[in-house]
């Protein structure tokens, strides 16, 4: 339950930022979460949920954050295609018991979060989201089960039930891969398939998907495996789906795979290693993703490096070409996001407690820091809804 001093504290941040209109153009939700691994103290789980602040689209101002919405491992989001509502995971109410999947209306005026109402996920510790508009199907993927489901979204946009599951198989060299661990899923062009970068698994999982009854089913998928102890991580169509890009969190590695939709099978492209030549510590990639007219592609790495590297895409042969690397401006980047106009990039640096803005060259898709930041305990998730 949010404070009364919250609810004022969103009130002053709003009114705060100066020459901003009543609505805000943009707003960004930013899910503040302690990581897996021991239950931080009763104090510091009072800091962790949804946070909300603007951003003016036109000069990448930031206004100060606010604590929304209390969930617990908020780390993944989705944003309903033509309502104002954002879906969130959350932990669910015992250490084996499924996660839960939050369906929350964002006010017009203000950017708090209302809850609509929540669901159990189909799986145990969700890591990402996907909407497929089209089907009206909320599919997610969870690490600890190695489980992916499709759960029903009602025209009003509220969640309903869990209508399939499909399980991942396998296991890796990597202490971190004794079983499988479904980390991200994106739904292919056409909403025939459901694809699922699995870390445990060493595969990316294609399972058919029925739009008209929405069941996931194995009868026609095929797994595309990659290098052992890889781990891939997330997935990213290019803007006409012919391509899918991968990266490996467990080598840092991205991955670029030809993609044909009749077969619902991947083929092999290009493989760049993205950590420095000569470079022999913990390699570890975390946040994918394109800009907004898919010329460019952003990778985030982690370990020693905590830095952004932008990479030119050839959308005709699906290649990519490394042009720039830049600092993440803090520790641990967990993950980025580009906000609708495609000029800013915000990026959370769980390590450092901070979530730091760039601003994106149309022409050339390199970053510049703004010397903008806010300050937020363990930012993970992040994502943005324009009203």
């Amino acid at each position: 339950m949010r404070s009364p001093l919250t609810a004022l504290a969103v009130l002053a941040v709003f009114a705060a930022v100066p020459g901003r209109a009543a609505t805000p153009a943009e707003y960004v939700y930013v899910g503040a979460s302690a990581p897996g691994g021991p239950a931080p103290a009763a104090s510091a789980i009072e800091q962790f949920g949804i946070y909300v602040l603007s951003l003016d689209p036109k000069t990448g101002q930031l206004s100060m954050p606010a604590l929304s919405q209390q969930l617990q491992r908020a780390t993944a989001f989705a944003v309903h295609p033509t309502l104002p509502i954002l879906y969130s995971v959350a932990d669910g109410r015992g250490p084996l018991s499924d996660s839960e999947l939050y369906s929350l209306r964002s006010d017009p005026a203000t950017g708090q979060l209302i809850v609509i109402n929540h669901v159990d996920s189909g799986g145990r510790d969700a890591t990402a989201l996907a909407l497929d508009g089209a089907s009206q199907t909320i599919f997610a993927a969870h690490y600890a089960s190695g489980t992916l489901s499709a759960v029903s979204v009602n025209a009003n946009g509220t969640l309903g039930a869990v209508t399939s599951s499909q399980a991942d198989t396998g296991s890796g060299p990597s202490p971190r891969q004794k079983s499988a661990h479904a980390h991200d899923v994106v739904v292919a062009p056409g909403g025939k398939y459901a694809l699922v970068s699995d870390l445990g698994a060493d595969r990316i999982f294609v399972y058919p998907f029925d739009a008209a009854t929405r069941t996931l089913s194995t009868e026609e998928g095929a797994a595309e495996a990659v290098p052992p102890g890889s781990g891939p991580r997330h997935l990213v169509f290019s803007r006409d789906g012919k391509y899918l890009l991968v990266n490996t969190e467990l080598t840092a590695q991205l991955r670029s795979y030809h993609w044909e939709p009749k077969l619902g099978r991947l083929s092999t492209v290009q493989n760049i290693q993205a950590y420095p030549a000569g470079k022999n510590g913990d390699k570890s990639s975390s946040e994918l993703a394109l800009s907004r007219d898919g010329r460019f592609a952003y990778l985030a790495l982690r370990g020693d490096q905590d830095s952004l590297i932008v990479y030119a895409f050839n959308a005709r042969k699906g290649t990519l070409r490394e042009i720039q690397r830049v600092s993440s401006g803090g520790k641990v980047p967990w993950s980025f996001a580009i906000d609708p106009s495609g000029r800013w990039l915000l990026v959370t640096n769980e390590g450092s407690n901070t979530v730091v803005e760039m601003k994106i060259d149309h022409t050339t898709g390199k970053l510049s820091a703004t010397h903008q930041s806010v300050t937020i305990p363990q930012p993970m998730a992040v994502t943005f809804l324009a009203h």
